[in-house]
């Protein structure tokens, strides 16, 4: 997780406590952030020494934030959506302004949808489906490409070499049918 992104994200957060002034003591002492990631996956465990290693960076230079510091609260979600579900909805306790992840896109989905009740943006650096950049998903921030890039991309190849008939192998998820679902319509449009 590049140390940007989490800058742009608080700097952001900080800016909805101030409400369009710049008076510096109406700025919290402390912002919650949460991070819902998988520990045991190799993306998991690359974000989480980023993050901390990011946070450690902004809190250690107090003109950044001009002396707020950054809370960072990170769960595992084990790869489970009930899990994602339990530890967004404990963020919550803690007055949290944003929440970092989660890795998948069908638990992105389900987490979407208590971010835009709650009004807390969800920051997700890996997940690609195309319908999460829906206006459905109004505090939905991306961070990797949509899958409709690469989609576009598998078209165009199609489209070059004009093959006639391809067969496309995906995961029967809500992610792998949403990515075909791309795929069909930009080959319709060749």
């Amino acid at each position: 997780m590049d140390k940007v992104w989490l800058l742009v994200l608080v700097v952001f957060c900080l800016g909805i406590f101030s409400d369009g002034v710049t008076n510096i003591s109406t700025r919290p002492d402390v912002v919650n952030v949460g991070a819902i990631l998988s520990y045991k996956s190799i993306i998991g465990k690359v974000a989480k020494v980023a993050m901390e290693a990011a946070v450690e960076d902004v809190n250690s230079d107090s003109t950044l934030l001009a002396g707020t510091k950054i809370e960072l609260t990170m769960q595992d979600s084990n790869y489970s959506r009930f899990m994602a579900i339990v530890e967004a909805l404990k963020f919550m306790e803690k007055d949290t302004v944003a929440i970092i992840g989660p890795q998948q896109s069908v638990t992105a989905h389900v987490i979407s949808h208590i971010a835009n009740e709650l009004q807390v943006p969800l920051l997700s650096y890996s997940a690609t489906d195309p319908t999460l950049s829906s206006p459905q998903f109004p505090f939905f921030v991306r961070t990797a490409e949509s899958d409709l890039y690469q989609m576009a991309a598998i078209a165009d190849i199609v489209n070059y070499y004009r093959w006639r008939d391809v067969i496309a192998i995906y995961v029967d998820d809500d992610h792998g049918r949403n990515g075909i679902a791309a795929l069909g319509d930009k080959l319709a449009e060749k």
